[in-house]
């Protein structure tokens, strides 16, 4: 059991898939009062065995919150759960503020910013960068923008689960197109180590030879996971999926088609990912797609 501390603002927390228990387990044990919502109650059980209150709602989960956390899937459902008749906005009180922490469209983060003015609250966009372990360990990194105002205001409430915050911009879509940005470096990263692995498997190469050369290439922790997830074949064990994959990088090609940009890499990354739901992969892990390239 974990005693909730009158001293810091209660938290909302909606939607607990793989990260969204982590992180709202984070905030837990930083000592704010919590209440949880998913629409599967179950996967609530560590949280609610740890004191946190269970809601039927979304509208009943942030009557009585300061700050509200969600972290649900993809655009229909953010804009299902804060519009919704049972939504956000239908119970959300005067003055708190929504952080937003999916990967979802830029021009979603700009509209949720304007239905939750008028609605009297306040939208901070904040999607969050890492895989499942660095959420359970609290060591996210989040691009966050809107009002100045507000983001100091939910600045401790971030930092329990994201310590690494980067404030990008007022308009709450600049904090999408940043973390679209992050993850399209992250896929066509993943895309060079599978056509790297395939050339040199295909030429014959020595076959520890092109993985030490990937090794030195990529210094980052996360993406020597993914050498190796990818060179052993290893996608049963899932951090994000195909089919995940695949909804952000049309969200890529779509941000960037509105700046008049046209990303060809993410538009071979979607054929790819496209191609590996076609083969029943759509919820192995989305790194899955560098084997079209190797078979």
């Amino acid at each position: 059991m974990t005693t909730p501390s009158p001293d810091k603002p209660s938290v909302a927390f909606l939607g607990l898939g793989k990260m969204g228990l982590a992180m709202a387990a984070n905030l837990q044990r930083a000592g704010h009062p919590l209440v949880v919502w998913n629409r599967s109650p179950d996967k609530a059980g560590p949280l609610v065995s740890a004191g946190a209150k269970l809601a039927t709602s979304p509208a009943a989960a942030v009557q009585a919150a300061d700050i509200v956390v969600s972290s649900l899937a993809d655009d229909t459902s953010l804009r299902a759960v804060v519009a919704g008749p049972d939504g956000v906005l239908a119970g959300l009180r005067p003055g708190a503020i929504h952080i937003g922490t999916s990967t979802v469209s830029p021009s979603l983060s700009d509209e949720l910013a304007q239905v939750h003015a008028e609605a009297g609250g306040r939208y901070v966009a904040g999607p969050v960068v890492g895989r499942v372990p660095a959420a359970e360990a609290a060591q996210l990194v989040t691009f966050v923008a809107g009002d100045p105002t507000a983001i100091e205001s939910v600045r401790a409430v971030i930092v329990a689960y994201a310590p690494m915050m980067v404030v990008v911009g007022a308009r709450q879509g600049q904090a999408a197109v940043a973390k679209l940005i992050a993850n399209f470096l992250g896929a066509s990263g993943m895309d060079l180590i599978g056509q790297s692995l395939a050339w040199g498997e295909k030429a014959g190469l020595p076959p520890d030879l092109v993985p030490q050369m990937l090794a030195g290439f990529f210094g980052n922790p996360g993406t020597r996971e993914y050498i190796a997830k990818i060179g052993e074949r290893d996608f049963d064990s899932v951090g994000f999926t195909a089919a995940g994959g695949l909804k952000d990088v049309q969200l890529m090609i779509d941000a960037a088609q509105g700046v008049d940009l046209r990303l060809s890499s993410a538009e071979a990354l979607r054929a790819k990912l496209d191609a590996a739901v076609a083969r029943g992969w759509r919820d192995k892990d989305w790194s899955c797609f560098t084997e079209i390239d190797r078979t």
